[in-house]
């Protein structure tokens, strides 16, 4: 008579205690430590490019600005992919008028000291390509417009802008920019990124 009792309560316990385990572990194994927080400012980076003519570099570097949209907003990054939040609001889509400001300084390549170089007679006739992509797949932003901006700047010192002005709409925040500069023939010479 005391045989199955006693069996009975020691299965019985077994089985607690292995729930009890399990419980314990199941906030461990699925619980990980939240990642990274990365909080942007106003003026966010875009991948550097380059195109080199022989002796000649012509050096690109992008950053994007819309406004204050960028400025406090974060990426966390969570089990289900990449979340983004400003003032603990939940934001989606980049907003429908982004500027990317690309300064361009051209120069003798690998010089040891900032050596300005003459314009490549192609350098007049650049285009740029401006890109969403998500994934593989890569669409054309809605609208584009480029400006050339001259700085005022010491003779002979080949510094410029670019201004990207880009028009679009409900483009999801993890989509990525991507600017192809493409000679006058049309052929690709570099290309830079954007992601946030």
């Amino acid at each position: 008579m005391s045989f199955w009792p006693s069996r009975f309560a020691h299965r019985s316990m077994s089985i607690a205690i292995a729930i009890c385990a399990s419980l314990i572990m199941v906030p461990r194994a699925s619980g990980q430590a939240p990642g990274p927080i990365v909080e942007y400012k106003e003026v966010v980076p875009v991948s550097a490019g380059q195109i080199r003519d022989k002796e000649v570099c012509i050096n690109f570097s992008p950053v994007m600005t819309a406004g204050d949209f960028f400025d406090g907003l974060q990426r966390h990054e969570t089990a289900s992919g990449d979340q983004f939040r400003k003032n603990s609001q939940v934001v989606t889509t980049f907003p429908d008028q982004i500027t990317v400001q690309v300064q361009t300084a051209v120069t003798v390549c690998d010089a040891d000291l900032y050596t300005p170089a003459p314009l490549p007679s192609f350098f007049n006739g650049l285009q740029f390509k401006v890109q969403w992509k998500r994934g593989l797949a890569m669409r054309s932003v809605a609208q584009v417009v480029v400006q050339r901006v001259m700085f005022a700047s010491q003779e002979g010192d080949n510094r410029l802008m670019f201004l990207l002005k880009i028009r679009d709409h409900s483009v999801p925040l993890t989509d990525h920019l991507i600017i192809s500069v493409l000679s006058p023939q049309g052929k690709l010479l570099t290309r830079m990124s954007g992601k946030l």
